[in-house]
């Protein structure tokens, strides 16, 4: 039989594997088969039985050659050590099916391997830029609000900020799933794009009152006009209109993109530097590790994420700024100069309003005195 049909043949059955056993998304299955197809082709549709370290090394050689060395657009050192992943784990799943048993072996998959080089810095964390609060309250104060589009816009910054939630799952909440009295989101994975469908309780995080007041007067703008608890929170625009009609008609977004336009606008109406939405996940994850007191905060926060591991929040959004991490080290150096003084300050810091108070009061007497 033709090598290219038995080639596509075993691709299908792995691509059911994948589905049905792995339970991938559909868009991991896509990027997976995309890689064993480029691969098929290298090696011009050699039967897989037949594949050889040597083509292995030849097309793992073409590819690291593509490198994006110089930032002119080559293949990026994550989408490589990716490809090379998929296919290994291609083979290691063919090593168990009948008719490629005996052809393929551990020293050929392992062979799809990548160097170390290329997954220290797949794995290195690309230096992205995180707004503060204060500059998220900059663009939500500098943004117009004349019409319910612009409202609608000013709405959608403050929920991300709010609920800490992906754009991904911003478009798809209904005003339903918005608690204003328990001051919560129910995401709900059989209506909410969730990440990995995961149903969960996102309590708001702490980030003002006045972030939530954006929200809870966009939800009544919206039930004022007729809106139903199954409408969208963010629906698209222009509206349509709905004057002498019994209810107005809104629709979900179809994608982020425009969730991606209207943060991009008002961070550069601003003068914030450009970012994506997703960063102000770690907008909030910065905010909340400063307001932690125990461990036990720590994991709530991790919780609201949809993390299991406090490690996962840690890893992807609790970085350290360089100037933070200066000021703590002074920090440090005080305390190794001077303990008493270095738990002073530590006291202080998590002192309460009124203990603050009484600590500007004795201290203002004492310069008095003096």
């Amino acid at each position: 039989m033709n090598a290219s049909v038995d080639n596509a043949k075993i691709i299908y059955l792995y691509q059911g594997e994948l589905k049905h056993t792995k339970g991938f998304h559909p868009k991991t299955i896509d990027d997976i088969l995309r890689h064993i197809w480029q691969f098929e082709k290298h090696t011009e549709s050699t039967d897989f039985r037949s594949v050889t370290r040597k083509m292995i090394e030849d097309f793992k050689d073409d590819w690291i050659s593509r490198a994006d060395k110089s930032g002119k657009g080559g293949l990026s050192a994550s989408t490589i050590v990716h490809t090379f992943g998929h296919l290994k784990a291609f083979f290691e799943w063919l090593a168990v099916q009948d008719g490629y048993r005996r052809s393929i072996t551990a020293q050929l998959y392992n062979h799809f391997n990548s160097p170390m080089y290329l997954s220290e810095l797949a794995s290195a964390a690309a230096p992205k830029f995180v707004p503060a609060p204060e500059q998220i309250r900059l663009m939500l104060d500098g943004m117009p609000t004349q019409h319910l589009a612009h409202r609608r816009d000013r709405a959608m910054i403050a929920a991300l900020f709010l609920f800490g939630v992906r754009d991904g799952a911003l478009i798809s909440l209904c005003i339903k799933h918005v608690d204003i009295d328990q001051k919560r989101v129910f995401q709900d994975a059989r209506e909410v794009k969730t990440k990995f469908s995961k149903t969960s309780i996102v309590d708001w995080f702490p980030v003002g009152e006045d972030i939530e007041r954006i929200i809870i007067d966009w939800i009544t703008e919206l039930k004022a006009m007729g809106a139903s608890e199954d409408d969208p929170l963010i629906p698209t625009a222009p509206f349509k209109p709905w004057i002498g009609r019994q209810r107005i008609e809104l629709e979900f977004l179809t994608t982020a993109a425009p969730v991606r336009r209207v943060v991009q606008k008002a961070a550069a109406a601003a003068g914030v530097p450009r970012f994506k939405p997703h960063a102000i996940r770690s907008t909030v994850a910065k905010h909340c590790d400063e307001l932690a007191g125990s461990m036990r905060d720590f994991k709530v926060i991790s919780q609201n994420f949809g993390h299991e591991q406090i490690s996962t929040t840690t890893k992807y959004y609790g970085e350290v700024d360089p100037d933070t991490k200066q000021a703590l080290f002074k920090k440090m150096r005080a305390r190794l100069n001077s303990p008493d003084a270095g738990d002073i300050l530590d006291d202080i810091e998590q002192a309460g309003p009124e203990t603050l108070d009484l600590i500007r009061a004795v201290l203002k007497h004492a310069s008095i005195r003096q």
